[in-house]
């Protein structure tokens, strides 16, 4: 979130030196300490075949990801990145250093760290599931990018996504997907990727993926991957750097597939784009099916804070780049559709649409924050999730 790293009239705490990670083979964990990236610790351990449930983007921290949630690559058949918390060291804002697991007495901490975000004391040391996800020579994956150019192109993308996030049963299946327009010279252009991988065969993917395989396409660069091949492809987002002298924009919905939410979301996207081209550098429209799979997992290891009910949803985010936007944002918020009883994803919504209220558990995690922070220390110096 923007301003979430930064603090005035207050110190600021940088992980960045709190790099180191490991596998322990015995345990079959994997820790982590704050300032890990997700690619440094997919790149490191891939030789051993491990990787963590981990985001998807190599440039961001491990950290902030899995107390966000945490969508992954892994996540139709591993769950959330915070569902494979083992252990958390955090420390309180009373200064003491505690160990969070599911069973010992801090059970509660270690359940609201678990998407809650980073308001219940400092994780300085994660201890979270060995996924064995093979090396760099276990190709498993077949899959990689398409990418297509124009606005009929993007509303088939956006029909194929309601589609496959409606039909799909199987945990294999990975994807995320989105439209991008550019203002070049006054003038909205239309570019949309699909990022799909299957962990399997060909043939497999094929049949998958079938309906974004019959669109258009203006390029295509599909074939074997290992774990650690996709965790390098491209995903549609700004590339680093983009924006840096402009201001960076979010707001995020969740939707049920197959009423046409979709589409009405795209085109709320869309038509606030257009009128405001003049603000803006660029704008992102992106889809991350959660399919049943990932919210069983997700059950099985004792479910988050945010634990939306059974079936088939979407998180989706929009992303805006822009020279001085803020007028008409607030319309779009209440305009942009969101399916009653899902809970936003904290790491892809604007602090403005207080996320952790939407929770299932928005109740208990304010009787929690209560219990470890009394003296509401943290809301009151730092920035970061509302509602507590």
């Amino acid at each position: 979130m923007p301003g979430w790293n930064t603090i005035n009239n207050g110190v600021l705490i940088d992980f960045f030196q709190m790099k180191a990670f490991s596998y322990d083979p015995v345990r079959d964990s994997i820790f982590i300490e704050p300032g890990v990236l997700n690619g440094e610790v997919y790149d490191g351990l891939q030789s051993q075949g491990v990787a963590p449930v981990g985001g998807r983007v190599n440039t961001v921290g491990f950290s902030g990801l899995a107390l966000g949630g945490g969508l992954s690559y892994l996540s139709p058949s591993q769950g959330w990145a915070c569902d494979r918390f083992r252990s958390l060291d955090v420390v309180l804002t009373n200064g003491r250093l505690v160990t969070a697991t599911r069973t010992n007495e801090y059970s509660d901490l270690f359940t609201a760290l678990k998407g809650g975000g980073s308001r219940f004391g400092i994780v300085t040391r994660y201890e979270v599931d060995a996924i064995h996800v093979g090396t760099a020579a276990d190709k498993t994956y077949w899959g990689g990018t398409i990418n297509y150019v124009g606005p009929t192109s993007a509303v088939a993308v956006v029909k194929a996504l309601d589609a496959l996030v409606y039909s799909n049963k199987d945990p294999n299946t990975v994807t995320i997907a989105g439209v991008r327009y550019l203002n070049v010279s006054g003038t909205f252009t239309a570019a949309a990727v699909a990022t799909l991988f299957y962990n399997g065969t060909e043939a497999q993917f094929k049949q998958v993926f079938a309906d974004f395989l019959a669109i258009p396409a203006v390029a295509t660069n599909l074939g074997p991957l290992s774990f650690n091949d996709v965790t390098k492809v491209s995903s549609p987002s700004p590339a680093p750097g983009i924006g840096a002298r402009a201001t960076n924009v979010y707001g995020a919905s969740a939707l049920y597939p197959g009423q046409g939410l979709f589409e009405k979301s795209y085109n709320n996207w869309l038509n606030f784009s257009i009128n405001f081209k003049d603000e803006l550098s660029s704008a992102f429209w992106t889809i991350t099916p959660v399919f049943q799979s990932q919210i069983d997992v997700s059950r099985a290891h004792g479910g988050t804070s945010f634990t939306p009910p059974n079936g088939q949803l979407t998180f989706f985010f929009f992303f805006f780049i822009s020279k001085s936007l803020r007028a008409g944002l607030d319309r779009l918020y209440y305009e942009t559709p969101r399916s009653p009883g899902l809970p936003l994803y904290l790491n892809e919504s604007e602090d403005v649409q207080d996320a952790l209220t939407t929770y299932s558990g928005y109740e208990k995690l304010k009787e929690i924050y209560r219990k470890y922070d009394p003296t509401r220390f943290n809301v009151q110096r730092m920035v970061g999730p509302n509602g507590l």
